[in-house]
């Protein structure tokens, strides 16, 4: 509107003006109206979307490409015969325990509850021999102390009644041990402070513990599980030990070793079962001592074969022994004429895939010559899992935990597998 009042303002001024000039004013225009813009409405650009991430492929799960169902137990449990791990007293009650056990295991071997410290538990528990003989205890004729020491079965008998109802062997382990023997066997009265006693002594006290464990065992109802004892425990690389202390230092030609054998050998003879269970002298490093143990066993059998075999306890690592000479040693065993227990077996690693490979490629060398007729009869993993392992921190097993299995699990099956043994059920 005020456009319009200075439009008609402007024109009258401008027609006097003209007027006064003596001239005609121009016929007057309409105002040109002034467009209204209509401003267009401003779209919101859209974000800019981020790129969908590229997706990872699912990765192909450890073991897919084995044959289903195969596991331990029927692979290597039916070409060795036994397939084995320890446990403990503890582990006894565990489902869990059992449920992988009857996966994978057709043996057990007890990890300290059959060695001679469990069983000699205490030296203030003392029986008369006619107590001990009560309660079935074998004291033989060159015993002649008063009394001897009360023997714990406990955990043995619940051994025994554990593989009955799972269908499993037993492993004893161990009969003669330097390390986890009390000092006070091997002295006078059984007292911590005592004498050494003589050899003639500790004769008697070796027979009567070696009978009369064995003999507790196949008194049982459940004795046949037990297959395999190891007899002689590490000899080679006992120190300061109470035998030593007794009997002097008799390097590779011990009475009291050859002596324990010949009573082992005596007690299954008597029970008619010798020819279903091995006698076996059980070491570490058998890699590198193997002339010693040789000639170790050769002085324990120069009246009769009495020693069976050799247990390779094999706790290992992923760059020692090379697989050759560990198999370099099992050869050379063998040809001597003794059958071999892979009996501890464990593999400490730095690295899992290297680990799986050490076992790959050993396992595959013992299966070649399992294959050529070797007696190689049975192989007992040293544990369940990683987590309660003696060598935790080395993570030397199969599984990291009761339910989780490694790489190392499948690669030793499929060292089975390669080997061309696996069948379908």
């Amino acid at each position: 509107m005020k456009k319009l009042r200075y439009y008609l303002c402007a024109v009258v001024l401008g027609t006097v003006m003209l007027a006064a000039c003596g001239k005609k004013p121009a016929e007057p225009q309409p105002p040109t109206e002034v467009p209204v813009v209509t401003p267009e409405a401003t779209v919101t650009p859209e974000p800019t979307k981020a790129p969908e991430p590229t997706q990872k492929p699912t990765p192909t799960p450890m073991g897919s490409n084995l044959p289903e169902g195969i596991n331990l137990k029927n692979t290597y449990g039916k070409t060795f015969g036994r397939i084995g791990t320890c446990i403990n007293q503890f582990q006894l009650s565990d489902l869990d325990v059992w449920k992988m056990i009857e996966q994978n295991y057709n043996s057990i071997t007890m990890e300290n509850e059959m060695k001679p410290d469990a069983v000699l538990y205490d030296y203030k528990k003392q029986l008369t021999t006619e107590e001990a003989k009560a309660l079935g205890y074998v004291i033989p004729e060159n015993y002649k102390e008063s009394t001897v020491p009360e023997l714990r079965f406990y955990f043995t008998d619940r051994a025994l009644d554990f593989c009955a109802k799972y269908n499993l062997g037993l492993r004893g382990h161990t009969l003669v041990w330097h390390s986890q023997t009390p000092t006070w066997f091997f002295r006078v009265d059984y007292k911590p402070d005592g004498e050494f006693v003589t050899p003639e002594v500790m004769n008697a006290r070796l027979e009567f513990y070696i009978r009369s464990v064995m003999g507790h065992v196949y008194d049982h109802e459940n004795g046949n599980v037990l297959y395999s004892w190891d007899v002689v425990n590490e000899y080679v690389h006992a120190e300061n030990s109470g035998w030593a202390a007794v009997y002097g230092e008799e390097e590779l030609t011990p009475s009291f070793v050859k002596l324990a054998f010949e009573i082992a050998d005596d007690v299954l003879r008597q029970y008619e079962i010798r020819d279903n269970v091995s006698l076996i002298y059980n070491d570490f490093n058998t890699y590198s001592e193997t002339l010693q143990i040789l000639k170790l066993l050769e002085f324990i059998n120069a009246d009769g074969k009495i020693c069976d075999g050799v247990g390779m306890q094999s706790h290992l690592s992923e760059s020692n022994p090379h697989v050759i000479k560990y198999m370099t040693a099992m050869k050379k065993f063998l040809e001597a004429g003794y059958e071999i227990h892979v009996t501890e077996l464990d593999v400490g690693n730095s690295n899992e895939i290297y680990q799986a490979k050490y076992f790959y490629d050993l396992m595959g060398s013992i299966l070649e010559l399992k294959q050529s007729g070797a007696e190689i009869n049975g192989i007992t993993l040293w544990g369940l899992s990683d987590v309660n392992s003696w060598r935790s921190d080395e993570k030397p097993l199969l599984y990291k935990t009761l339910k989780t299995p490694k790489l190392s699990y499948y690669k030793v099956l499929e060292a089975y597998v390669d080997a061309g043994l696996y069948v379908e059920e």
